[in-house]
């Protein structure tokens, strides 16, 4: 009697040389990530990935310390910081949380920068192979999907958005069970991976159901699905089971909707991060090769400056391709849409090109801007990350297509041949130049404060959002509570500490020193604070900091070099700031 293939071997045999190749590249285009593990190197693209690290921190600290499972008091003292509306992935801080012990806090982290890229090609490669049957084909989508310069930017800066690969599976389960009928693990299956997505990241969610909101209609339109009990039975299942697990994730975010608002306004500034639409046609600046020619182009981008949004020559071609194909002309259509609908949201309200803001010419995104998920997103750049998996199936139609009529010619393999030939050029332009990172070691004021095991807080000067998110990485070192912080979307109410004490408020409006209306009230919050437990005053070096420097001048500081003074605030208390 056969005994019946163990289905792992299977797997690796079939897709051994998918997954080996995505390895390399994945490697390659993170290089030289995978030569510094080990170097307390951090790779980072974006001050952002400081924030991504407390998460993983936070998670520890909260298990230790027993604080409210989305509160924390670390931020914002002595207030404290609702955590409801941050932007922590439910996925992958607990992953590089469970993995630290193991590497360490640095390298848990730098290794979901690439699992996020080679996880994402390879699922959007399963969903393209069940489209087209074929692998070549399916590879090429799945390479300019995952490793598009947009995408692997996004990893160095916002890798909780790059963690796509629910997307294209949850797409790939909902069409084996609404139009194949496979509803005995495709109905749960969708489900779990739709909440998979919201639990990795809420943007990840939104990009996930409007991909298959257009996905449902073309499978009910198709063949007339929409009359069968069957459609509406698999829908419905699928819809009850998504909203079942969802509830866990959105009920904190919805039990206070006043605060919802109020965070999702504070955030959205579409007409600043909208897409230019010219950063979609030039390459990457990134690339060292195309800097010296396109940098006087990009330098006039704003968002784009910072995430390179070129989609390559070879992949609007193959688009192109695509788009004369007669036999797959319905799902081509389907996926065009799809495209064209991303495009649209991430170009916002009104038009961006060459740097400048055309006013004046109003986009279709002015009218959808007001549906609560897309507003929520906030930063419509974004959407090209949603964009990125249409473009990757669209060029693989195309691809097969070429594929396919090199097949018909007299040499089928030498036309099959040159095609792989040309991937080389695929690779060359979208490579987005070598991986950016950083010495992850702090200053040695820091690690004196971490073997301190006494309870106090500190005042990091100058504040400021992005300023916190630098405060919140020393943080995961010394581990005391800090005046100021950040969240994803930090509600007004955390500031409520900040704006009562003067001197707090003083500094958090950038205004110097002047004795003509200031004096008594700035020694009465420095008291203050010395009785709610702020020890130190760090002023950093990194920034424009002159107008702190007219409160400290006849103050002798416990610390300073070039980086950074430290003031205890005791010594402030003991002469006022206006004799």
């Amino acid at each position: 009697m056969n005994e019946k293939p163990n289905p792992i071997i299977s797997w690796i045999r079939r897709d051994a040389v998918v997954l080996l190749l995505y390895l390399v590249l994945t490697i390659a285009f993170t290089w030289p990530l995978a030569a510094r593990l080990g170097d307390n190197w951090l790779a980072i693209h974006d001050v952002d990935t400081f924030v991504k690290v407390w998460d993983q921190w936070w998670l520890q600290h909260h298990l230790d310390t027993g604080q409210p499972f989305f509160y924390t008091n670390d931020l914002f003292y002595p207030v404290g910081l609702d955590l409801s509306y941050h932007s922590i992935s439910w996925i992958v801080t607990p992953f590089s949380w469970l993995v630290t012990p193991l590497l360490g806090p640095i390298d848990a982290y730098n290794i979901t920068i690439p699992w996020a890229i080679f996880s994402s090609a390879y699922a959007a490669y399963w969903l393209i192979y069940y489209l087209l049957q074929n692998r070549a084909a399916a590879f090429v989508g799945g390479f300019i999907f995952s490793f598009s310069p947009y995408f692997v930017t996004h990893t160095g800066g916002h890798p909780d958005l790059v963690h796509l690969a629910p997307m294209p599976v949850a797409a790939l389960l909902l069409l084996l069970t609404l139009r194949d009928g496979r509803s005995r693990w495709g109905i749960l299956g969708t489900a779990v991976l739709i909440a998979l997505a919201a639990y990795t990241s809420l943007y990840i969610m939104v990009f996930t159901l409007l991909t298959l909101g257009l996905v449902f209609i073309f499978v009910a339109l198709e063949d007339g699905r929409w009359r069968t009990g069957q459609f509406w039975r698999s829908s419905l299942w699928i819809g009850l089971i998504t909203a079942v697990l969802l509830s866990v994730r959105l009920w904190f975010i919805f039990a206070t909707p006043q605060t919802l608002d109020e965070v999702i306004e504070a955030k959205y500034d579409a007409e600043r991060y909208q897409t230019d639409l010219l950063a979609l046609v030039t390459p990457s600046h990134l690339n060292p090769i195309f800097a010296p020619l396109v940098e006087p182009i990009s330098d006039n981008f704003d968002t784009n400056k910072k995430w390179p949004a070129y989609l390559g020559v070879v992949p609007i071609l193959l688009m192109g391709v695509a788009l004369t194909r007669r036999q797959k002309r319905p799902e081509v259509v389907l996926w065009l849409g799809t495209w064209l609908l991303f495009l649209l949201l991430a170009a916002g309200p009104v038009l961006r090109f060459n740097g400048e803001v055309h006013n004046q010419i109003i986009l279709p995104a002015a009218f959808l801007t007001w549906f609560p998920p897309i507003r929520a997103v906030g930063t419509p750049d974004y959407f090209l990350l949603g964009l990125l998996l249409p473009l990757g199936i669209l060029a693989a139609y195309g691809f097969d297509a070429l594929w396919q009529r090199a097949a018909q010619s007299s040499r089928p393999q030498a036309w099959q041949m040159a095609l792989l030939l040309a991937f080389p050029l695929l690779m060359f332009e979208l490579w987005n130049g070598p991986y950016r990172g950083i010495s992850a070691e702090v200053h040695p004021f820091y690690q004196a404060l971490a073997e301190d095991p006494e309870s106090f807080a500190l005042i990091e000067l100058p504040l400021g959002r992005q300023e916190s998110k630098i405060y919140e990485f020393y943080q995961t070192v010394h581990g005391k509570p800090m005046v100021e912080g950040l969240s994803a979307r930090t509600p007004q109410e955390a500031y409520r500490y900040i704006n009562a004490n003067a001197l707090l408020r003083t500094w958090d409006a950038e205004i110097p020193l002047d004795c003509s209306f200031m004096g008594e009230e700035l020694d009465t919050a420095v008291t203050q604070l010395i009785a709610d437990n702020f020890r130190y005053v760090i002023v950093h070096h990194f920034s424009e900091t002159e107008y702190l420097l007219t409160f400290f001048e006849p103050y002798e500081p416990l610390v300073q070099d070039a980086a950074l003074t430290v003031y205890e605030l005791s010594e402030l208390a003991q002469r006022p700031f206006c004799p």
